[in-house]
């Protein structure tokens, strides 16, 4: 991306003139009030900007948009006609033009007038407020038409076409610039939408208010807690979603609790029958706890007066570039219950307690109730408030005409950049290899889901240009990394993964030569000078252990060769980073022990994968507890067996238990003839998940780990940790709790452990859990990551 440098003071030498190509309501939407907006605040700028207008009105009811019909056949000539006229009459005009969402009708459509106008205007900036067919045209399979798939890649390569390169984008939020970057935009900016201030009066009388109502809530009997739901309905913004979340709620609340539940802003006649069977069986469900309201269109007032009136915003859109409604809720100082869709994670505070994954309505659920308890024990007057000042300190309306008049002034006038940024920032080159990871096929299954967990929390700050190197068996890129060379054979056999791990960087010389060349599994190639610069992640130093006290485990050719990678790579990477204290420490250890020079480690913890599931309230167990089975005898899966079998043999109560995964050939007898032990398969996921959540314990015998990722787990599911002490794990557990520690060298030591985090109650292993996403969340780590990648890109450049 280039950014013109001009010496001169910020003045524009002449009027730019500019063509409106979009539609104003009506019909009301946000995006057709942002467009009316952005025009009423070009024309106010009379001295640098000439404003034409083509009021682009293909639909007439809000129902209508996104559908076929001749008569928009007919209004794309009308309006085609009315902006050829204009450009007639201006000296090189700039098209300002809103591409549609993917759907078939706005996608032809744009081909349609993109085909046109492109060809006869010398710059055109698109404004990005329907989010995603700049991305799908670009290869993201996070959207498709319907239809053939062959016929979906036809329109993505047409769309890409009409598409590519145009002079400026501007996306509506820093979480949604997939589009931007996808059509190779030149100038990519960012400007937030913003409203008008609609409760100046919050901290005088309305923010007094909902502090009262919530203490209120406090000391009630019968407390009484007010949710809303503010959209168009459709199952797009999440309307269904949020009806099965208020079904949930009422499954495990207290029964002492009430709800009013508001729906505002219409129902589109498309799934009227199934919306109304759906409220039909909430409101028999909620009986005389539940009032369900359902409201039409409001107008500014009568939105003022529900979002006043209510306590929770509910914000589960599946596919938003900007939360305009929760922006409103927010300025209300309303406390929002959303997804973590794009325009609603990115008007939101970083780490926003109540977020949950699109279209999950379990999760969806979960965080509302937990919202309602915050709520009656007194914890969100705070947030109310950070939420109510963010709003003042982003999206007011002043900034938004303030920072668009800047950013297409600067742009066209090729004037430089001052104050807030509205170019975005050049974006940090990294190149990863994942060839050297075939999960279930290799011992790489907790770092690969490390690695694409990390890599796609990278990938959506967009703020990383991510590429990869990847084989045709190995572990892909995240959805909508593009810039990937796969290479045409699989990477399962040693010798091939040996010959591509170490040749790599020979075949590839030539490609991302500016890119910081990222090994997640930790080994450098041995051609490595071709890879500065270099971060890798070590994850510990087992191998060192397991040849210090298990020699028979491997062989001492694969002792030494591992050795051996493992002071290359100390040697030769630029930056190392690691994934606990404990590793760390690891690590120095084996570069004193092989006298390496002392190198910088940077500690980023690692991240769960069930980072985004809603941390469990209630759990109900079976009496059983895992233990994650391995014949690695790091692992101890021998040793945890034969106490389990002798105790279980002395008359101790014990609970059975699970093991999951492969266990060592000489204790197979034992598990075969006991009662209490029951050896279980490997699991699928959601089988693992099922199994933590029913689970009393997780037991962790392993006498050293990295970091103890099922640690983490296990309690993001609602199971409490035995553990030994002295480990990682208990590195990473000591943040939240000191329960569970256990000492290989004293077998009674397991049964205190197992009795303590038995005796921990449901709302206490919550807490544990609650803290541990607070301390290694999946933005924290990847925070700590991106800061490396940028100062070492830095360092380079």
């Amino acid at each position: 991306m280039k950014k013109t440098e001009v010496s001169q003071p910020f003045a524009v030498q002449s009027r730019i003139p500019i063509l409106v190509f979009a539609h104003v309501p009506p019909p009301e939407h946000g995006q057709s009030r942002m467009v009316r907006l952005a025009l009423d605040t070009m024309r106010a700028d009379a001295e640098n900007f000439d404003v034409h207008h083509v009021n682009a009105r293909f639909s007439e009811t809000l129902d209508e948009i996104g559908e076929s019909s001749f008569r928009k056949g007919f209004l794309i000539t009308k309006f085609l006609f009315q902006a050829f006229w204009t450009r007639l009459k201006l000296h090189k005009p700039v098209l300002y033009y809103v591409p549609g969402p993917v759907k078939w009708s706005a996608v032809i459509r744009d081909w349609f007038i993109l085909g046109a106008l492109r060809p006869v205007f010398p710059k055109v900036i698109f404004h990005w407020h329907a989010i995603g067919q700049g991305e799908w045209s670009s290869g993201s399979e996070r959207v498709s038409l319907p239809g053939p798939e062959w016929l979906d890649r036809i329109a993505r390569r047409l769309s890409g076409f009409f598409l590519q390169e145009p002079y400026a984008s501007i996306s509506v939020s820093e979480q949604s610039t997939s589009d931007v970057h996808a059509v190779g935009t030149q100038h990519p900016l960012i400007v937030c939408n913003g409203i008008k201030d609609p409760c100046s009066h919050f901290h005088k009388i309305l923010g007094k208010q909902r502090v009262e109502s919530w203490n209120e809530l406090e000391v009630g009997r019968f407390p009484l807690f007010k949710v809303l739901f503010l959209s168009h309905g459709t199952v797009a913004k999440g309307l269904l979603d949020a009806i099965e979340a208020l079904e949930g709620v009422l499954t495990h609340a207290k029964e002492d609790w009430r709800f009013r539940f508001t729906i505002a802003g219409g129902v589109s006649p498309v799934f009227l029958s199934e919306f109304e069977e759906k409220l039909s069986h909430l409101r028999a469900k909620g009986g005389s706890r539940l009032h369900v309201e359902v409201l039409g269109y409001l107008g500014e007032s009568e939105k003022s007066e529900v979002y006043t009136s209510h306590d929770i915003f509910l914000s589960p859109s599946r596919w938003e570039s900007f939360g305009l409604t929760t922006v409103e809720a927010m300025a209300h100082g309303m406390i929002v219950v959303g997804s973590s869709s794009d325009g609603i994670k990115g008007v939101l505070p970083p780490d926003y307690p109540y977020l949950t994954p699109p279209g999950h309505s379990t999760a969806l659920s979960a965080s509302l109730l937990r919202a309602c308890k915050d709520i009656r024990d007194g914890k969100v007057s705070i947030l109310s408030g950070v939420l109510r000042d963010r709003f003042l300190e982003r999206f007011q309306l002043s900034f938004f005409e303030k920072n668009l008049r800047g950013a297409i002034l600067r742009t066209c006038q090729a004037l430089p950049v001052k104050g807030h940024a509205f170019v975005s920032p050049q974006k940090t080159k990294i190149s990863v290899y994942l060839a050297d990871q075939n999960p279930g096929y290799d011992r790489s299954i907790g770092i690969s889901r490390m690695s694409y967990t990390v890599l796609k929390a990278l990938h959506s700050t967009q703020k990383l240009d991510l590429g990869a190197i990847v084989s045709r068996t190995s572990q892909k890129p995240p959805e909508g990394v593009t810039r990937a060379v796969t290479f045409p054979w699989g990477t399962r056999r040693k010798l091939v993964r040996f010959l591509t791990d170490h040749l790599h960087p020979i075949f590839l010389f030539w490609r991302d030569s500016t890119a910081v060349r990222y090994y997640p599994k930790g080994y450098l190639p041995f051609f490595s000078w071709q890879c500065t610069p270099s971060v890798v992640t070590i994850h510990d130093t087992i191998i060192q252990f397991d040849e210090d006290h298990y020699p028979e485990w491997r062989t001492k050719w694969e002792y030494r060769y591992w050795a051996m990678m493992l002071k290359h790579t100390l040697r030769h990477s630029n930056w190392i980073l690691t994934v606990s204290e404990s590793s760390k420490a690891q690590i120095e250890a084996f570069m004193e022990r092989h006298q390496l020079p002392q190198k910088r480690i940077t500690v980023t913890y690692e991240p769960c994968v069930y980072d985004s599931l809603a941390q469990p309230i209630d759990v109900e167990k079976k009496e059983f507890v895992i233990h994650l089975a391995s014949v690695e005898p790091h692992k101890r899966t021998a040793h945890l067996i034969e106490w389990w079998v002798k105790m279980s043999n002395q008359g101790v109560d014990l609970p059975v238990l699970h093991l999951i995964g492969s266990i060592p050939e000489s204790v197979k007898p034992l598990v075969a003839s006991s009662e209490r032990i029951l050896k279980r398969p490997f699991l699928d996921d959601q089988e693992l998940q099922t199994t933590y959540r029913q689970a009393r314990a997780l037991i962790l015998p392993s006498e050293i780990e990295g970091f103890g990722l099922p640690a983490l787990e296990a309690y993001y599911l609602g199971t409490p940790v035995c553990f030994v002490e002295g480990t990682s794990v208990q590195e990473v557990l000591g943040v939240a709790t000191s329960k569970g520690g256990m000492s290989l060298e004293d077998p009674k030591s397991l049964l205190t452990a197992l009795d303590e985090v038995l005796s921990m109650s449901p709302d206490e292993i919550s807490h544990v859990g609650i803290k541990l996403r607070e301390v290694f969340s999946l933005d924290t780590v990847s925070g700590r990551m991106l800061k490396v990648f940028q100062e070492i890109s830095k360092q380079y450049s």
